[in-house]
């Protein structure tokens, strides 16, 4: 036994010696210590790896990448790991430390050294996370307000429903039509979109009769930051965008795979009905997770919280406004201070009649600005009659549009059908200003021998139903939408005046038997849904943005009574005859289609007024067919599409015969062309001038127009757009604005392969252009210099594509050529360092481009930049943040290298930056929809 025993002992002493010989006692004697140490630092490590993953968390919702920090969490991750793996070998060996040396010896030795090594590791990471931190600054937290102090209340009640933990996944927000709850969501929204809570903030609104398929759609488009209102008139781009991100396979389980291993806020608009989130693609909220993942909704309804299982204390009713909030807000709109005190009686009255919903307060609140007492006293008495509403089935929402009809009722008749026709377009659609008006003129609410003035009326329409709140702004600031609820109003007055129930069919293909308006509008459609014979009341079909060609119309049948056709940004090649036997039509819209030839049989519809054939690639229209047309008043056969111009040149002396037109759009092939178009009267408001024959043989530099230029000041009409496409090396914007009055140009489109300068000789561009707002410059590579756009006063928009000389593009303004006319008044040389009306700026294919401006440039309205494919840009030019920027939007990797005066600058411009996608072409795609470019449309 003793020899046993000897052995033991020589088997346990052998590692000892060699350790004792060839070891740093440290490790040994102090282990314990050491360990705590580490301890401690490890814990400071969590911290810091905690704050950098918010960071990247918060970035990767922006579309940013953050290789550094993602790289840096991921060795702090693996240091933690091995840190509890060395904290279970230090509890096992603690229970033998006598005098913080552990019997253990062996053990006591690994532990100690191996928590030393680590220290040296955690503190370097400590040090390099802490760096990221100070480089990477998170948004701060806004404060948010929705201007009256009870309803923040809700509003915070709301926003810490959504941040409890275990204590429902589903929130609620319920209310009655028009006391503000789509307000109430898109502040959710922009406050945590600040907030570091969740990886994905998404706000859908959710249409009636809304499928579920269309509900993934809309989630698919908004994870991939495509905003649907910017695509909607774009259906090819959109198709493309859809197929190159794989999301035409729009199936539940691959929404709910992205999702599961998320943080998530899903905020669904205006639910009219309970929502199955598990058909959506939802992960299930039942189970216990990881993740932070909510749902928040708003109806109308508090059913829809019953049918969506909300626990009671995660229902938020929204409720009317106090007394004192409802008065300030309907004083504040009616304005009545010309009353006399004593019928101030009546407008407190009618202030309470309307039950504390801001929508009825705002929009009666204007209507009866400026009305006399006798005006109060018949709305007093028509708004208490409103309860009437309320008792008989109807519920509140029939007694809130019966309350609002009292501003209708103060429309003009034209004004009323201008309204009521908004409400025929989808839900959440949105309007260009212009195409809206458009839209009126077209059906015949607008009219006039002068187009101006035609134009000016529907601008004015707009303006007064926005003051009515009957129409508002878009989130983009120029285009306008319908409130949901003031939509369901207008239709709900359709109904009541007309019963037009059946009389409108809107994106549906069912019972067009008794309909007389039709409105299918981005519903993909390839063939036309069955129409029964004996349709007799059809007057207005619209059917833009479907995947439409010439074989669809085959059962197009003779409808006598349709006016009104709109087939616009279809696949139509030809112009399918059943079209030209529509003999009553007015308005006939083929915009945005592959039409090549225009058939003999267009002539025959000669009751036409407005037809628009704009962005086709027509090749030839017969000698004669425009001639037949005799009451067109719009005709649009201009092309600014790059990828299928027309080649069609109309016959001058044709158009000069057609007494009623007041509204042309043509496309001219020639410098001679030019001159001679430029000599007729012909009310041309879009011009498009196409001159690709080559430079001289000896390659000078020659102009687009001649050196004599002429003044025309007989033209009916002022040009709106206008696009020049040369190969000529040299435009000089004078003699276009002698020969065209260019000031009232709004839209200007550039394209020259040749082109190195563009020449202001005696004019300035703040006279000549004085107008501008949008200038797209597209592929002119060998164009260096472009400082003149300084000088542009209304200029909102500025897109710069192919320009791959360009080095700078705002350069020294001695280099320009140009003084600020303003300046020049004063005797100074010197400029106003700004671009005041600058929202957008694009630069796309600029690889020579370094410099934008001078950090002395101000940009007090600029809200977007937009930057790809442009290597060589290393510098912005801003030393603090323009007043109203939202976004910076670029590839990651050009993020990533760009140089900064200092980091408190890099960390100050972080959250507004917004990753695009690493593939170029998807880039340029997601840009040129954006900003819905006439020249790239199939892009």
């Amino acid at each position: 036994m003793s020899d046993a025993i000897i052995l033991s002992m020589e088997i346990d002493l052998a590692p000892l010696i060699g350790l004792i010989k060839n070891t740093d006692y440290r490790y040994l004697v102090s282990a314990g210590a050491r360990f705590h140490v580490l301890k401690g630092a490890v814990e400071h490590l969590m911290h810091v790896r905690d704050c950098v993953s918010r960071r990247v968390r918060v970035a990767g919702r922006r579309g940013r990448r953050l290789p550094e920090a993602v790289r840096w969490v991921e060795d702090a991750d693996g240091r933690i790991l091995a840190f509890g793996e060395l904290q279970s070998d230090y509890h096992r060996i603690r229970k033998l430390f006598f005098l913080d040396v552990s019997l253990d010896v062996l053990s006591s030795y690994r532990v100690g050294k191996a928590a030393s090594q680590m220290l040296l590791h955690v503190n370097r990471l400590c040090t390099e996370g802490a760096g990221i931190v100070r480089r990477v600054k998170l948004p701060q937290p806004l404060e948010i307000s929705t201007g009256y102090p009870s309803r923040d209340l809700t509003l915070r009640a709301a926003i810490a429903r959504i941040k409890e933990e275990g204590n429902g996944s589903v929130v609620g927000i319920w209310g009655r039509a028009g006391l503000g709850k789509t307000h109430l969501l898109k502040l959710i929204e922009e406050y945590f979109s600040r907030d570091d809570s969740f990886d994905l903030v998404l706000r859908i609104t959710i249409p009636k009769n809304c499928s579920v398929a269309k509900v993934r759609l809309c989630y698919l488009r908004l994870q991939s930051r495509f905003h649907a209102y910017k695509l909607k008139s774009q259906p090819q781009v959109r198709t493309q965008i859809m197929k190159k991100l794989l999301l035409d396979n729009c199936e539940a389980k691959r929404i709910c795979h992205f999702l599961k291993s998320r943080h998530f806020l899903l905020m669904f608009d205006c639910l009219h009905e309970g929502l199955d989130l598990e058909e959506v693609g939802v992960p299930s909220l039942d189970s216990v997770r990881s993740y932070r993942q909510k749902v928040v909704f708003t109806s109308r309804s508090i059913h829809v919280c019953d049918q969506m299982n909300v626990e009671l204390g995660n229902r938020i009713e929204l409720l009317c406004l106090d007394d004192e909030e409802s008065w300030n807000t309907f004083k504040h709109n009616a304005d009545f201070d010309y009353l006399d005190n004593q019928y101030m009686f009546l407008a407190r009255n009618v202030s309470r009649e309307l039950h504390g919903s801001p929508l009825e307060l705002m929009t009666i609140g204007k209507a009866m600005h400026h009305k006399d007492a006798n005006y109060w006293e018949n709305a007093l008495d028509y708004l208490s009659k409103s309860y009437l509403h309320e008792t008989q089935g109807s519920g509140t929402e029939a007694a809130t549009f019966f309350r609002l009809k009292l501003g209708h009722d103060s429309l003009t008749d034209t004004l009323k059908e201008c309204f009521k026709v908004c409400s025929l377009w989808p839900e959440g659609h949105i309007f260009d200003p212009r195409n809206l008006v458009d839209f009126w003129i077209g059906l015949g609410l607008i009219q006039g021998d002068n187009i101006e003035m035609a134009y000016s009326e529907g601008f004015a329409h707009i303006s007064t139903l926005q003051e009515l709140y009957l129409l508002e702004s878009a989130e983009d600031g120029e285009a306008v939408q319908m409130h949901s609820t003031i939509r369901d109003f207008a239709l709900w007055v359709a109904h009541i005046q007309e019963r037009r129930k059946k009389k409108w069919i809107m994106q549906t293909n069912e019972h067009w038997g008794l309909a007389e308006q039709v409105l299918l509008v981005g519903l993909e459609l390839t063939e036309l849904p069955y129409i029964p014979s004996n349709q007799e009341n059809l007057t207005l079909l619209i059917l833009q943005d479907n995947y439409l060609e010439e074989s669809s119309f085959r059962n197009f049948h003779l409808f006598l009574s349709l006016q009104y056709l709109d087939l616009s940004s279809n696949k139509l090649s030809n112009i399918p005859v059943q079209i030209c036997m529509q003999v009553n039509l007015r308005y006939l819209n083929l915009t945005n289609n592959r039409i090549k030839r225009v058939p003999i049989e267009l002539g025959s519809l000669i009751k036409l007024r407005h037809l628009h054939l704009r962005n086709n690639p027509i090749q030839n229209i017969p000698n004669g067919i425009l001639l037949k047309l005799q009451n067109l008043e719009v005709l649009d056969i201009c092309s600014f599409d790059l990828l299928q111009c027309s080649s069609y040149e109309v016959l001058f002396e044709e158009l000069q015969l057609m007494s009623r037109l007041r509204s042309l759009g043509v496309t001219v092939h020639s410098a001679a062309s030019f001159e001679r178009i430029s000599k007729t009267t012909l009310p041309i408001r879009a011009l498009s001038v196409v001159t690709y024959d080559h430079e001289d043989e000896e390659g000078n530099a020659s102009k687009l127009l001649s050196d004599s230029p002429f003044v025309n000041s007989e033209r009916r009409t002022n040009l709106l757009e206008f696009g020049i496409y040369t190969r000529k090396k040299t435009i000089v914007f004078d003699s276009f604005h002698l020969m065209w009055n260019l000031e009232h140009v709004e839209k200007v489109y550039l394209h020259g392969y040749f082109v190195n300068e563009i020449k202001w000789l005696s004019l300035h561009p703040e006279d000549s252009l004085a107008r501008l707002r949008r200038l797209d410059i597209v592929r002119c590579p060998h164009l260096n210099d472009i400082s003149w756009i300084l000088h542009l006063p209304c200029l909102q928009d500025l897109l710069l594509f192919s320009c791959s000389r360009l080095h700078q593009i705002i350069a020294n303004v001695q280099d320009s050529g140009i003084k600020s006319k303003t300046n020049e008044k004063k005797g100074s040389s010197s400029i106003h360092n700004t671009f005041p009306r600058l929202r957008r700026m694009t630069l796309i294919e600029a690889d020579e481009l370094v410099s934008i401006c001078s950090s002395a440039f101000t940009f007090p309205s600029l809200e977007s930049l937009q930057i790809s494919a442009c290597p060589s840009l290393k510098r912005l030019p801003f030393l603090t943040i323009p007043t109203k920027l939202k976004c910076i939007r670029g590839e990651n990797d050009w993020w990533d290298s760009l140089e900064w005066e200092n980091e408190n600058l890099e960390s100050s411009f972080e959250p507004y930056f917004h990753g695009l996608s690493d593939e170029d072409q998807l880039s340029e795609i997601y840009l040129f929809s954006s900003l819905q470019v006439e020249w790239a449309r199939d892009v």
